[in-house]
């Protein structure tokens, strides 16, 4: 379902949490996500979340649950400057 911001108010922290999760589960841990695809998903407006679903893969990559990515290269909890992409973390790597 698109977000459209005339018809709702903007998605809660939890909500882009939940979304940011699923896609990036979606995707695998062979693929990546960029942040900005899971705002886009909210509709026209997306620009205006990014602040908060950059916060969003702050935390989860934090928790163990997604890695910064860049280049090709893991960052793991730290988020390498400018654009950079998201993979999740397989269930086993988050046992520890």
């Amino acid at each position: 379902m698109m977000f459209d911001q005339k018809d709702e108010d903007p998605p809660t922290y939890a909500i882009l949490r939940q979304r940011m999760i699923d896609m990036a589960t979606q995707r695998g841990a062979a693929k990546t996500l960029c942040p900005s695809e899971v705002a886009k998903t909210f509709g026209s407006y997306w620009r205006d979340l990014m602040p908060r679903v950059h916060q969003v893969a702050d935390q989860l990559c934090a928790e163990g649950k997604l890695t910064f990515e860049k280049g090709g290269i893991s960052h793991g909890q730290n988020r390498p400057s400018g654009h950079y992409r998201l993979r999740i973390v397989p269930d086993d790597e988050n046992d520890d």
